[in-house]
């Protein structure tokens, strides 16, 4: 019978190879808390972020000191170091990423493109009219064909289209109504007086439009708040074209022939207290994720919506109030935010979603 001493010896030095055999692993900080807290993505002391968009593994900015009169544009990266910087000759208003995938700077009479060549930037000045004529209606693509909209926020009523580039073939497969408001709108001209109607009528032949959008506009509907412009966006998901149409209360979901292959009915756009819904569908194009966004005593919150039954199936609350410029990316939600009574500029924030 062995000695247990010698056993016990034995099974030490074992134990003692086997670990010195392991390889080492290098674990990372964690940081545990129990208070949630939103990630500071890009924020400095010395200028503001007034929009912003993704580009690569950085960030687009539209930066500020005192007013969006003498605006910059900048490329910063993950580590918040701002790579180039070009400062704008003119006022701006936000970042706008067109169909094609181009990041612009939208101003009032100007339009200019971000070119970034080694990360480096340069901007295009670009014709305001024909931007806004060419480029603003149009959505999204899907191989040959262009999506796009006769949408005016003055008229209850537009026409989806596709735009097939091989043949120049046009096909308008999607009118979006609001039935009750287009009511109250054409009644706008039968309560002009008598001089007024005329005067539409004449307006209309000569400009070649209905007398009744002459009108609604001569009675200042569109700008009272009796009148609340369209919403019934249309996004490409998973290759499939996608239109919210709130009115008929429908998810549409139509194929590459532009013919609807699906009808999904929807009340997430009719809570309880109307005011909470803001108008605003926003998807996730790393996941396909879609959320409807809604605020609440100055919280805002992301509520998943399930495309296939058109159910929430979750809901999501920022952590700040009043926050600007909302976008999700890869399951995190950005935003541009400034604490409230702060001296601090306006930062970028991030948050991740958890329904």
């Amino acid at each position: 019978m062995k000695c247990p001493l010698l056993i016990t010896a034995a099974l030490v030095l074992l134990c003692t190879v086997l670990l010195q055999a392991q390889p080492n692993y290098n674990l990372h900080e964690v940081n545990i808390t129990a208070e949630r807290k939103a990630d500071t993505v890009f924020g400095t002391w010395k200028f503001s972020v007034a929009d912003y968009e993704f580009y690569e593994d950085k960030l687009v900015l539209l930066t500020f000191t005192k007013s969006l009169s003498k605006p910059s544009v900048m490329l910063v990266d993950a580590a918040q170091k701002v790579l180039s910087a070009f400062e704008l000759p003119y006022p701006a208003q936000k970042l706008y990423r067109d169909y094609l995938g181009y990041i612009n700077v939208i101003g009032e009479d100007h339009v200019f493109r971000v070119q970034i060549d080694n990360d480096r930037i340069s901007l295009a000045a670009l014709p305001a009219d024909e931007f806004n004529a060419k480029i603003i209606p149009c959505i999204d693509t899907i191989e040959k064909d262009i999506y796009f909209s006769n949408y005016s926020k003055d008229y209850p009523e537009f026409t989806y289209y596709a735009f097939n580039m091989a043949d120049s073939s046009l096909h308008p497969f999607k009118t979006v109504t609001d039935q009750e408001q287009l009511k109250e709108y054409n009644m706008e001209y039968y309560f002009l007086k008598p001089k007024e109607r005329l005067y539409a009528r004449k307006v209309a032949a000569e400009y070649h439009v209905d007398k009744h959008r002459v009108a609604a506009v001569m009675s200042g509907l569109t700008s009272s708040i009796f009148y609340t412009p369209l919403y019934a966006p249309l996004f490409i998901i998973h290759d499939t074209v996608v239109v919210f149409d709130h009115y008929n209360n429908a998810i549409l979901s139509y194929n590459k022939k532009y013919e609807q292959i699906d009808s999904v009915s929807i009340d997430y756009h009719h809570p309880k207290s109307w005011r909470e819904w803001k108008h605003e569908i926003i998807v996730d194009k790393d996941n396909q994720k879609v959320y409807a966004l809604y605020q609440k005593n100055g919280f805002y919150y992301l509520k998943q919506i399930d495309r296939r039954s058109g159910k929430v199936i979750g809901s999501f609350k920022l952590l700040n109030q009043y926050v600007e410029h909302i976008r999700v990316k890869n399951d995190y939600v950005y935003y541009v935010y400034r604490p409230f009574e702060s001296l601090q500029e306006q930062f970028i924030y991030k948050e991740l979603i958890r329904n």
